[in-house]
């Protein structure tokens, strides 16, 4: 009898555990939706607390530390770096943590995102590849595919330009600072806002197909997305 009862108290600590990680997920979830992101980041982690090997938590904790990135990048705030650096980190964490190729493929996509607003183009090639063979049906993974793919060929193309200059432009070259030269390897602001600008589209249909959803499904108590 002493048993069971220990058997019965485990069941119950458990499934109250469970519960007190999805209560704080959908907290999470209700924030996000408003556009607190960093309220939402907070009840990401606080769900994290209670299992960091939480599949859903890892990857919203990236959500809302990309969106938060997006905003400041937008701002030009050099925050946006950092968040973007976090971001990433946690979207590898639920690349790990995914139970099944859906999962890992959603991973893989929005680590590819954050990589390719991190200018990481070749590192985003490969996450959006990856994901594409576990969901070939992601139209925006394809998107974001020719983008990062047009957007390599075209540094690649600068690149080459720069190492085989004209014979008259050979010393104003060499009179560059290393610093300016390096900058002349980066996106330029019309290619970052162009990335803005698609992964902008991208989350305001996803926000869309969420609310379709909500509409068919219903209100749900622990709604674990």
């Amino acid at each position: 009898m002493r048993n069971l009862i220990i058997f019965i108290l485990l069941l119950v600590s458990n499934y109250s555990h469970s519960q007190n990680k999805v209560e704080l997920l959908n907290k999470g979830n209700e924030r996000y939706n408003s556009e607190e992101f960093e309220q939402a980041e907070t009840l990401y982690k606080e769900a994290l607390d209670k299992d960091n090997q939480y599949y859903k938590a890892n990857l919203n904790v990236g959500h809302s530390l990309f969106r938060q990135a997006h905003i400041l990048i937008k701002q030009q705030d050099s925050l946006g770096i950092k968040k973007l650096e976090e971001s990433e980190k946690f979207y590898n964490n639920s690349v790990e943590l995914a139970e099944n190729k859906n999962q890992k493929a959603e991973s893989y996509y929005n680590l590819g995102n954050v990589q390719l607003l991190s200018q990481k183009l070749e590192e985003s090639i490969e996450s959006y590849k990856k994901s594409l063979r576990l969901n070939p049906d992601n139209i925006n993974a394809k998107k974001n595919l020719a983008l990062a793919q047009y957007l390599l060929k075209k540094q690649e193309e600068e690149s080459e330009k720069k190492e085989n200059p004209n014979p008259e432009n050979k010393e104003e070259k060499s009179n560059q600072p290393q610093e300016e030269q390096e900058k002349k390897d980066e996106l330029s602001k019309e290619e970052i806002e162009q990335i803005l600008n698609a992964l902008e589209r991208e989350e305001q249909e996803v926000q869309e197909d969420l609310q379709d959803k909500k509409k068919v499904i219903g209100t749900k108590l622990l709604k674990d997305w």
